[in-house]
């Protein structure tokens, strides 16, 4: 009977001593940058699932039985964490909360004013969480995600600083792809989207992201027919619109224009693909 006990002890104190750290993130790009680190050393679970819109999400009840049992939750400035964060932190106060984009600058939500529309329509100054279209956001996170791991299990410190250094590489063959693909368009280069999710992305290559949303709401007729106009005179060939949005004013506009949708979204779980395949269709 003794024997049996010890026996249980010894496995329940081993079971505890390797138990895995359990890591949250809010959007499947961060499960990428996590998974490039530490590899199966972590469980992860994702908060916003493919398709879902990452402004208005409301976590599931087995999300929320994941939350209490979590050590980290990787934050990264998305809408719904303005609701939800805290309602997490009273769920379990053991939780530790990383923003991993808390290092790097934020840019303004593209303001892109159609001559006769309607200011009240703007983005007032709101700060454009899609960091992560941005290789060199992605080299600043991944760092910030390596320190959390490192300090929440140093004994494995060694094999996530390999993995962060291998990733690193990978961000920046990924950039130097893109730059290639780019090289040819002239400066200030104008792409078309229906949600402004990627200013970080043009910032970084020289281009400008025009938007048809304004202030997360659909243009009114009178200003459809302003980008109407623009499109043709920019001679812009594609508007790029979201899975995760409705696409209604993206075609509108299209078929005036004689061009036609593309949907791509930042939320692609293989980012470097993903920024490519974006660099591509700009290019052509």
């Amino acid at each position: 009977m003794m024997k049996k006990l010890f026996l249980s002890i010894v496995l329940i104190l081993s079971s505890s001593a390797f138990a895995k750290p359990s890591v949250v993130v809010s959007i499947l790009p961060e499960q990428t940058f996590v998974q490039k680190i530490a590899k199966d050393m972590v469980d992860i679970t994702v908060m916003v699932a493919p398709g879902s819109n990452p402004h208005s999400y409301e976590p599931k009840p087995s999300q929320m039985v994941a939350i209490s049992k979590a050590d980290i939750y990787f934050s990264i400035g998305v809408e719904f964490e303005n609701v939800w964060l805290e309602r997490f932190r009273s769920q379990n106060k053991k939780l530790r909360f990383v923003d991993i984009s808390a290092n790097i600058t934020k840019m303004k939500m593209t303001e892109h004013h159609h001559e006769g529309a309607e200011e009240e329509h703007h983005h007032h100054g709101e700060l454009d969480p899609h960091t992560w279209t941005s290789p060199n956001n992605v080299a600043i996170m991944a760092e910030n995600i390596f320190h959390t791991l490192k300090e929440i299990d140093p004994n494995n410190s060694a094999k996530y600083k390999a993995n962060l250094d291998q990733f690193l590489q990978e961000i920046q063959k990924t950039d130097m792809k893109i730059r290639e693909i780019l090289k040819n368009l002239k400066p200030d280069t104008k792409f078309m989207v229906f949600h402004p999710s990627w200013g970080y992305f043009a910032k970084d290559y020289g281009l400008e992201e025009v938007a048809i949303e304004v202030n997360g709401k659909h243009p009114k007729p009178k200003e459809i027919m302003m980008i109407v106009d623009e499109a043709k005179e920019e001679k812009v060939k594609l508007i790029f619109a979201q899975p995760e949005f409705s696409d209604k004013s993206a075609k509108v506009i299209a078929k005036e224009a004689g061009i036609d949708v593309e949907k791509i979204s930042p939320l692609d779980a293989d980012w470097s693909d993903n920024l490519i395949k974006m660099a591509t269709l700009i290019a052509k």
